[in-house]
């Protein structure tokens, strides 16, 4: 039992070591490319398909980012519960690696990244953490979704009546979650930051102290009654000023958001001297 576990562990070893060269290689390739090729890299890191609640398939997504894009990800949604319980919209959790295989089998002329967009509540941490570590991904991000398990963002009625005191506990409930999720380790990207503000309701409430590396520009809230990128220009100067670095991703639940407003996002990156960053293997590798 002690040689199996040796052989085991070493041939693990082996494995992981394999996987750092090659990490090595890409990213001394990729710095080597002219700056100018660099940030021209047309990258989505948030795409959604039939495998949770987008309107389309894998092979439909991939086609159409050919003409768009470099690089995407496709990061359909896994939401797991406190009690176990799935969102209809999730990918069963038994279904991941069918989802995953969907994607390696697409050929393309664009790099398809395996993702997904996690659901945190820190009663599920555990459990998530078993799952993603038995999955081969390229990127994992962290979304807030449900503050005392009431999703803020489905449905405008949520914030209908509420006083200003009371969506201000929202948010302070919400960005404590969000750091929770990051504290955590178990995710690459930070979703939607701001998330709250997709209805309108605004606050001022904003973690000066919040702690995280790497956050999505996501251009979905120009969709929505916020009519702003998530984050906010001013926030990102902020998290800029931390040295958080940045994805791009629109948030795409159809092929006609698929490059939604792609250049407003790079204009923003642009203007406030963001890093951004690309993935391989669930490593930051900056562009």
């Amino acid at each position: 039992m002690l040689q199996l576990w040796l052989n085991s562990n070493t041939k693990e070893r082996k494995i992981r070591r394999i996987c750092e060269m090659q990490l090595m290689r890409f990213c001394q390739l990729f710095q080597d490319l002219p700056g100018e090729e660099r940030m021209k890299l047309r990258t989505n890191y948030h795409i959604h398909t039939q495998w949770s609640d987008g309107d389309n398939s894998v092979e439909e997504v991939v086609r159409a980012a050919e003409k768009v894009f470099d690089e995407i990800a496709i990061t359909d949604h896994l939401v797991i519960k406190p009690d176990g319980s799935q969102e209809p919209y999730s990918i069963p959790a038994g279904r991941i690696k069918s989802y995953l295989k969907e994607i390696e089998k697409v050929e393309a002329q664009v790099r398809v990244l395996k993702g997904l967009e996690v659901d945190y509540f820190p009663e599920s941490e555990r459990i998530i953490e078993n799952l993603l570590k038995e999955l081969d991904l390229d990127l994992v991000i962290g979304s807030v979704h449900f503050v005392d398990m009431a999703p803020i963002d489905l449905s405008e009625e949520f914030w209908i009546g509420k006083s200003q005191r009371e969506v201000d506990e929202i948010y302070k409930k919400y960005y404590e979650l969000v750091e929770m999720a990051s504290s955590s380790g178990l995710f690459d990207v930070i979703g939607h930051l701001d998330l709250p503000k997709k209805f309108g309701r605004r606050s001022d409430i904003f973690p000066e102290n919040l702690d995280v590396e790497v956050v999505e520009i996501n251009t979905s809230g120009l969709r929505y009654p916020a009519r702003e990128i998530y984050p906010a220009e001013a926030i990102c100067r902020k998290l800029v000023q931390k040295k958080v670095r940045f994805t791009i991703g629109t948030d795409a639940h159809s092929l006609n958001h698929l490059s939604y407003c792609i250049k407003e996002a790079e204009g923003l990156l642009e203007r406030i001297s963001g890093e951004r960053v690309v993935f391989r293997h669930r490593a930051a590798v900056p562009i």
